[in-house]
């Protein structure tokens, strides 16, 4: 199944918007600055020539317009002092943000932030002994709908890319999982987390033709001297891709037993059967470090500038968790609107708005029953990792040797 057209976060400002839902997110990439930053470092800088930078997978807009105007200053401070260093000052190029995603995302709310930023911005545009440095933040900005699996832009178009919490999402799922005559069918779960290791190895498979593909796309468009920067979702364990979090771990993800058995709940209610469920699979595959390096290399465009281990990450203050745990019900509620920001869409296309509100209400109540019981157990609120994430960070500069693929 082709996803390009139906994968997307939950659009407007409405309960289950990515717009309200996206601040653990934001949490998230906040804290990657220094590593851009340090990106920013790495890229080469064009001379008299406009620069372009692309978010892949801006979502709705809030937080990639944020780490956007962050990128941007850390590239007119490279300039400035460059200028110092130089002993003159010259003129800053002008600067187009390409905010990409699939043709589903909602491009209207970003339309609308991008507005009100413009209308609210300070102008920034300053002068270094008298001399005009450039346009500062009010950079050009433009928008496209398409797949970052292929390519987007023109050739040698792009100095800067970044991507932050998008590559662990999937083009497709693989035909065989879908298929009830197929021995790789995915039977009895919604997706490959703990499952089958022969199933998982085939999402492997698809995963890696995407990163390819990313990354052939890419090469194609960036300039020699040109950075990819990228955060995904990661895994640990490099042998078993079944294994998307910890093992030891798997009650205490959002996507763990309890939403698997939210799904049984609905079958069991006779509100769905068992091939609408097994028929849809969670789009998202956790790459290890392995296989992304091994797809660098097998790239050959990029020099790797720094390609960290996994770390786990969490997005949510433990002692916010702890305080969220002591309200079973509110805890619940915000959790699933969470969860469904992002996977709503996807669920949706599969059985409908009114089976993925049915399903929504018997996660929540699940995690209501899971907070209660934690309630009287102090160790086992310290234990629940649900907003611990283990990320990948990656930051590529295009090198001057390989030749431009034909992607």
């Amino acid at each position: 199944m082709k996803l390009g057209k139906i994968i997307s976060m939950v659009g407007g400002d409405g309960e289950f918007s990515y717009q309200r839902m996206g601040v653990l997110q934001a949490s998230a990439i906040k804290r990657l600055e220094p590593l851009m930053a340090e990106a920013v470092k790495q890229m080469s800088l064009p001379k008299q020539v406009p620069l372009h930078i692309a978010d892949f997978g801006c979502s709705t807009g809030r937080n990639s317009i944020s780490y956007m105007n962050f990128i941007v200053k850390c590239i007119i401070d490279r300039y400035l002092e460059a200028d110092e260093n130089n002993g003159h000052v010259t003129c800053m190029p002008e600067m187009l943000v390409s905010f990409m995603d699939l043709p589903g995302n909602d491009f209207n709310n970003l339309v609308q932030l991008l507005a009100s930023e413009a209308k609210n911005a300070k102008d920034l545009a300053g002068s270094v002994n008298g001399a005009n440095v450039g346009r500062a933040s009010n950079y050009f900005s433009a928008m496209m709908g398409g797949s970052f699996y292929n390519r987007l832009l023109p050739k040698e178009s792009m100095h800067f890319v970044i991507s932050t919490f998008s590559l662990h999402w999937m083009s497709q799922i693989p035909a065989t999982l879908t298929d009830k005559s197929s021995p790789l069918y995915n039977e009895g779960r919604s997706w490959i987390l703990g499952g089958n290791p022969t199933i998982a190895r085939e999402f492997a498979q698809q995963s890696m033709l995407d990163l390819d593909n990313f990354l052939d796309s890419r090469s194609a468009e960036m300039v020699p001297g040109g950075i990819v920067f990228a955060s995904f979702i990661s895994r640990h364990d490099a042998a078993n891709p079944e294994n998307q979090v910890n093992p030891e771990c798997h009650h205490y993800v959002s996507l763990g037993p309890d939403f698997e058995n939210a799904w049984n709940d609905l079958i069991d209610d006779g509100v769905i059967t068992t091939e609408t469920r097994d028929t849809y699979n969670l789009p998202m595959y956790c790459r290890s470090k392995e296989e992304v390096e091994a797809a660098i290399i097998k790239c050959g465009a990029f020099d790797i500038q720094y390609l960290q281990s996994p770390v786990d990450v969490n997005v949510c203050p433990e002692d916010e968790l702890m305080r969220m745990l002591q309200f079973p019900k509110s805890f619940a509620t915000f959790l699933s609107a969470w969860v469904r920001a992002m996977s709503g869409p996807s669920i949706e296309a599969n059985m409908g708005r009114h089976n993925t509100d049915e399903l929504f209400i018997r996660y929540q109540r699940r995690l209501r029953a899971r907070a209660t019981s934690l309630l009287s157990d102090c160790k086992a609120q310290q234990e629940y990792k649900i907003f611990t994430f283990t990320v990948l960070h990656v930051a590529l500069k295009r090198n001057v040797f390989s030749t431009y693929s034909n992607q």
